[in-house]
């Protein structure tokens, strides 16, 4: 896997990079949650670090979703997915894949027609690593 797509996708992380043609940018942010790091309020704070995420992405990887997408959990009876990083993602990076965890009970792929959501949680809810690897085929750009 040395020198590979993903080997190089998971070491990558921070500004813009770009692979083999496919455009990927990561972030640690995520809605405040117990006190843990990379955590903003809600709203205008976590907005506007989305808002530093660039145009033409393919691939955008959160630690945590986007409301809606493979955020629900039943314990709280809640959705608790981010609106700014759904809207930023809908409205206007469009990547091809999002890919985040955070929320284990969540693990899963779903689909809007555009975008394909992963959330890659490999624990279950109690900690367990017991989630298989989801492994997504993504075919290369037409512009290549």
């Amino acid at each position: 896997m040395p020198g590979s797509v993903l080997a190089q996708l998971v070491v990558s992380s921070g500004p813009n990079v770009t692979r083999a043609n496919v455009k990927h940018i990561s972030t640690p942010r995520q809605p405040w949650f117990y006190g843990w790091g990379f955590n903003l309020p809600r709203g205008q704070a976590l907005l506007e670090k989305w808002n530093l995420i660039p145009d033409g992405i393919d691939i955008l990887i959160t630690h945590g979703p986007p409301l809606g997408f493979l955020d629900w959990v039943p314990k709280k009876m809640q959705r608790v997915g981010c609106v700014e990083l759904l809207n930023t993602v809908q409205r206007r990076i469009q990547p091809r894949l999002h890919v985040f965890g955070h929320i284990h009970e969540g693990y899963g792929v779903m689909a809007d027609g555009t975008t394909t959501y992963v959330n890659a949680s490999v624990c279950t809810v109690n900690y367990q690593p017991l989630n298989p690897p989801i492994v997504i085929d993504l075919p290369t750009p037409r512009n290549t």
